[in-house]
C-alpha cells in the first residue's frame, strides 16, 4: 500500500506492474440532481483508494462490465502513475469515456491505464453524469451538467495531480466517441480554459453531419420538456425526490436509441448531449487557444460496430435476421437520410452487398466526411492539428467481419490485446506505435513514430495506422466527395459555414 495527500485528505492506493493505482477519488461532492457539481468533501484519517467509485446511472443497460456499481453519487476519478514524486512533472492524460453519453464508466476494464502509465505519463480516467441526468435542460437550473462535471474533474486535476507525479501545466484531454465529443465541447467551454493544454479527438467531435439538420440545443430542450412532463412537471424539488429508476426509464425513452421504422440505429439519432447554451458552453471553438494542438481521426470501418455482419448493435443473438434488415431498401432509405441530395450519386458509387454498402455509407456520412470537414476547418484556422486513420484489422476482427470498427483502436492504445488468439505480433507492433504516438503528443504536442519521425500536420497528408504508421495523401473517395458536396452546397446557399 502507498499513500498520497490531496487537498481533501490522505489517500491509500496500491501498486501493480510497477504502477501506482488510486481509484474512486471524489473530485466533487455527491451531486444534487440537475445542479452544478460542488467541491469535494474532505475526510479524516486515510481514505481507501483501492476500489473504484460508483459508475453513473446507465440510461441503457448494455451488459458490459462497468467495474463498479451504479449510483447518482458517481463523480469520481482514478489515477495510474509509475511515479509519485511531485518533481517528476510527468505529462498528464485525462480520459473521458464514450458510450453515446448514455452508458459507460471510467472504471471499465478497457480503460485501465497501466500501459499508458508505463510510458511515463500520469493517467486519469473520470466518471460523469449520463443521459438526462447529465444533459437535460431545466428552466431554473440550466443544463450541460455533465460538461460542468468535466470541468470540475479538470479543476481537481489541476489542483492535485502533482501528488501523483503529474504536471498540471501539461494536461492532455482525450476521448473516443462521446468522449471525443466531450473533448471538442471543452474546446468551447470558457470555464475549462487553462485547465488543459492538448486535445485528442477519436471517432467523433467532428463537424455536424453534412445532410442532416444541425438540430443542436433545441432538440435537447424539447426532449427535456417532454421528460419533465412525463415526470410530473418542472418543480425541481419534486423532480429531485423521484426514484432514479423512474428518471432513467424516462431518459431512455427519449434518448433516440430506438431507430425509426425500416432504419438502423446510428449515433446521429442520439439526443442527450452537450449543446451551446451561451452559459456553460460557448460558440463552437471560441475558447480553443492557439497554443493547444489537436490530434484527431477515425477508424476505417466505424459503422461495423453498430451494424455487425451478424446483426445490429444491442440486438440479442438470433432475434434479428441480417438478411431481413440489410436490404437494398434499407440502404436506399439510409442514403436518402445520410446523403440528402447526393443519395443517387452515393448509391451509384457503392459496391458490394447491401450490408457492405450500408456499412460504408454510414462510416462515411457519420465519421469520415465530418472528419474531412474538420480537417479543412482546422487547416483554415491555421491551428496545429494532426489527422490519423486507423486501418489495422486484427485476425479476430477479420474472422468476424467487423474489420477496423468503431472502438477497435482502443485495445491497441491501452495495451489490452486480449484474447490472445485474436491478435498477433503485428498487432503488438501497432499497439506500441499507437501508444508511443499518443504519449509523445501528450509530452511534446507532436505525435511521433517509435523511430522518432514526427507526424505531418494537417495540410494534405494523413497518418495511417495500419501494419505500421505511415503518411500519405489524404484519401477522399467518391462517397466522401458526394456527401461533402452537400455540405458545400449548404454553405453556399446559406452564406455561412455548416456549423
Amino acid at each position: 500500500m502507498t499513500q498520497v495527500r490531496v487537498e481533501q485528505g490522505l489517500l491509500e492506493g496500491n501498486q501493480r506492474d510497477g504502477v501506482f493505482r488510486f481509484r474512486g477519488i471524489p473530485y466533487a461532492a455527491p451531486p444534487l440532481r440537475w445542479a452544478a457539481p460542488q467541491p469535494p468533501l474532505g475526510w479524516d484519517g486515510v481514505r481507501d483508494a483501492t476500489t473504484f467509485g460508483n459508475a453513473a446511472i446507465q440510461t441503457v443497460h448494455h451488459g458490459d462490465d462497468l467495474g463498479a456499481e451504479q449510483s447518482e453519487d458517481c463523480l469520481h476519478l482514478n489515477v495510474w502513475s509509475a511515479r509519485l514524486e511531485p518533481q517528476a512533472r510527468q505529462p498528464v492524460m485525462v480520459w473521458i469515456h464514450g458510450g453515446g453519453f448514455i452508458t459507460g464508466s471510467g472504471s471499465m476494464p478497457d480503460y485501465h491505464g497501466t500501459a499508458l502509465a508505463q510510458h511515463g505519463v500520469t493517467y486519469v480516467s473520470i466518471n460523469y453524469r449520463l443521459g438526462a441526468l447529465g444533459f437535460a435542460h431545466h428552466p431554473e437550473t440550466g443544463g450541460n451538467f455533465a460538461v460542468r462535471d468535466w470541468v470540475a474533474a479538470l479543476d481537481w486535476v489541476s489542483r492535485n495531480i502533482t501528488a501523483f507525479g503529474g504536471d498540471p501545466g501539461n494536461v492532455t484531454i482525450f476521448g473516443q466517441s462521446a468522449g471525443a465529443s466531450a473533448v471538442r465541447t471543452l474546446l468551447a467551454t470558457p470555464s475549462a480554459r487553462g485547465l488543459f493544454h492538448r486535445a485528442i479527438v477519436q471517432s467523433a467531435g467532428f463537424e455536424p453531419y453534412a445532410a442532416l439538420p444541425n438540430v443542436g440545443r433545441h432538440r435537447v430542450v424539447d426532449a427535456s420538456a417532454r421528460l419533465f412532463d412525463q415526470l410530473g412537471g418542472n418543480d425541481i424539488a419534486h423532480l429531485r425526490q423521484l426514484p432514479v429508476e423512474q428518471v432513467r426509464a424516462a431518459s431512455f425513452q427519449l434518448a433516440g436509441v430506438i431507430p425509426p421504422p425500416g432504419q438502423v440505429h446510428t449515433p446521429a439519432n442520439l439526443v442527450w448531449c452537450p449543446t451551446e447554451d451561451g452559459d456553460v458552453v460557448g460558440p463552437d471553438l471560441s475558447c480553443w487557444a492557439a497554443e493547444i494542438p489537436v490530434l484527431f481521426g477515425h477508424t476505417a470501418d466505424e459503422a461495423r460496430y453498430f451494424i455487425t455482419p451478424s446483426g445490429p448493435y444491442g440486438a440479442p443473438p438470433g432475434t434479428v435476421d441480417p438478411a431481413d434488415l440489410y436490404t437494398p431498401a434499407t440502404l436506399a432509405r439510409a442514403a436518402a437520410v445520410l446523403a440528402g441530395a447526393s443519395a443517387d450519386d452515393v448509391l451509384a458509387s457503392l459496391n458490394g452487398s447491401p450490408y457492405e454498402s450500408l456499412a460504408a455509407l454510414m462510416t462515411t456520412a457519420i465519421w469520415a466526411e465530418p472528419a474531412l470537414a474538420s480537417y479543412r476547418r482546422f487547416a483554415s484556422l491555421g491551428r496545429t492539428a494532426y489527422f490519423y486513420r486507423f486501418s489495422r484489422v486484427s485476425p479476430g476482427n477479420r474472422r468476424t467481419g467487423k474489420l477496423a470498427y468503431h472502438m477497435s483502436e482502443l485495445p491497441y492504445l491501452f495495451g489490452h490485446l486480449t484474447p490472445a488468439e485474436d491478435y498477433d505480433e503485428i498487432d503488438a507492433d501497432v499497439s506500441a506505435t499507437m501508444t508511443h504516438a499518443w504519449t509523445e503528443f501528450a509530452r511534446t504536442g507532436v505525435p511521433r513514430s517509435p523511430d522518432g519521425a514526427a507526424w505531418p500536420v494537417v495540410g494534405g497528408e494523413e497518418t495511417v495506422i495500419d501494419d505500421k504508421a505511415y503518411s500519405g495523401p489524404l484519401e477522399i473517395g467518391p462517397v466522401t466527395a458526394s456527401i461533402n458536396a452537400v455540405r458545400e452546397a449548404h454553405a453556399f446557399d446559406t452564406g455561412v459555414t455548416h456549423r
